[in-house]
């Protein structure tokens, strides 16, 4: 059985061949969860939903390409290399953003030298999260952060998040998490949708 987004009247719908399974307002903002019962059930979600125009995805490790630094990646993904007027906007744009996430002035200098995959999975995901915190997608859907996060760490990124919806409060995200008893609460979730098992193999 295939999974496929569809965006209709501003409403995004994720089917399972013919059935909707979730519906998604684009334009009221809000956090949504999608608990998938294992991880290719998460899997089908998400490629199914980074097929559809006007989403973002957010994995858990970032999603930044681990052979350029983390400034060549800002470079890339937000085309830094316009007019030199453009450009300095941006990079105050960005200064300020990783700024709100708790990242000092120093530590910004030494972080655009690294490359992602020498960072902390933490400090990946921050790298991503700013990414889409300057160019919001339609639906952001943030990839199964949780797993393997202590309670702590997870309770961080979820203030963090918090950030996105003050910054942009009528952009949607979604959380696709793997089922556990140890999952964290969202913060005025407005859906949650389970997905224990596919009608069929694909």
């Amino acid at each position: 059985m295939s999974m496929h987004a569809t965006v209709t009247d501003r409403v995004l719908t994720l089917c399972e061949g013919a059935a909707p399974r979730l519906a998604i307002s684009l334009d009221q903002g809000g956090r949504h969860r999608l608990v998938a019962g294992d991880g290719a059930i998460a899997r089908y979600v998400v490629v199914a939903l980074e097929d559809c125009p006007g989403v973002g995805i957010l994995p858990a490790n970032g999603g930044l390409l681990g052979n350029l630094t983390v400034a060549a990646n800002f470079a890339l993904l937000l085309r830094y290399d316009t007019d030199t007027e453009d450009r300095r906007a941006r990079d105050q744009d960005l200064d300020a953003a990783l700024q709100f996430c708790g990242l000092t002035p120093e530590r910004i200098a030494v972080l655009a030298r690294e490359q992602p995959m020498n960072l902390e999975r933490s400090e990946r995901w921050k790298m991503g999260f700013v990414r889409y915190l300057l160019r919001p997608p339609e639906l952001l859907v943030i990839d199964r952060l949780f797993a393997g996060l202590t309670r702590r760490q997870a309770d961080g990124l979820i203030a963090l998040e918090a950030v996105y919806h003050a910054r942009h409060p009528f952009r949607p995200v979604l959380f696709v998490d793997l089922d556990s008893h140890e999952l964290p609460a969202l913060p005025d979730c407005r859906s949650l949708t389970e997905l224990a098992e596919l009608a069929e193999t694909p």
